[in-house]
């Protein structure tokens, strides 16, 4: 099953997300999984390196889970320059490496986004916009409750050396609000970095898809190396922006 990790902030967003799990089928009846990970906001002066390790455990009828896993490579560079991966899942007691699938590359200086698929060794440049970046009071540090939702405060910690405010959302569907047959309580708890305006951890439960936790490890403050930001040799680019083709 194949994890597609959101490869950029959306233009249209109006601050960048948190994790998201979502499922669509495909003709023949198959579910086809993907997780939005992460968002890394495009700003500048914050450089720095680092791993996304996601874990899915979901629940099987009758009791049990399933649990797979993968990491991504990210960073950001002092220009804003974000590079993200998508890995697949590969079994959560698996030393395997999750294989790479693609990596874009957003650049808010050339105002251009580009994604290169592993596979077919394609890549395509896009217009790029920066999106607003997640502050404290998006994040949900504030504690407050509306119906159905409810905000708390999870305090102050360190996580790889810098400090975070945690924040717990839990939304409450009545039976029959969705076509449930009971009463589902979800929650996500976030953690979130002012000094890196991101969230360095996120912990989502949900009664039908499990368990998603995304955790930031192997975070290394400074200039990424450059070469993460350019395409590698053999891959043919297309510029999308001009409907214009340059091979690499």
């Amino acid at each position: 099953m194949r994890a597609v990790i959101l490869l950029g902030l959306l233009a249209s967003a109006a601050f960048a997300t948190t994790q998201t799990v979502l499922q669509t089928s495909a003709a023949d009846g198959r579910i086809h999984t993907r997780i939005e990970g992460i968002d890394i906001p495009s700003i500048t002066a914050a450089p720095f390196t680092a791993r996304v390790v996601v874990t899915w455990n979901q629940p099987l009828i009758g009791g049990g889970t399933v649990s797979r896993t993968y990491y991504t490579v990210v960073a950001r560079d002092s220009h804003g320059r974000v590079r993200r991966e998508t890995r697949d899942f590969v079994p959560a007691d698996s030393n395997a490496e999750p294989p790479l699938l693609s990596f874009a590359v957003t650049d808010p200086v050339a105002g251009s986004r580009i994604t290169c698929e592993q596979g077919a060794m394609n890549c395509t440049v896009v217009d790029f916009r920066v999106a607003l970046t997640v502050d404290e009071a998006t994040a949900g540090s504030a504690t407050g409750q509306t119906k159905g939702f409810t905000r708390q405060s999870l305090g102050q910690q360190t996580m790889d050396a810098l400090p975070v405010a945690g924040t717990r959302e839990t939304t409450i569907a009545n039976s029959g609000t969705g076509g449930n047959s009971r009463v589902l309580v979800r929650s996500r708890d976030l953690w979130y970095s002012p000094d890196l305006k991101m969230y360095l951890s996120v912990i989502r439960n949900d009664p039908q898809m499990g368990q998603v936790t995304l955790t930031v490890t192997d975070l290394v403050l400074g200039e990424p190396d450059p070469s993460l930001f350019g395409v590698p040799p053999g891959y043919r680019v297309v510029d999308a922006r001009s409907n214009q083709t340059a091979s690499q």
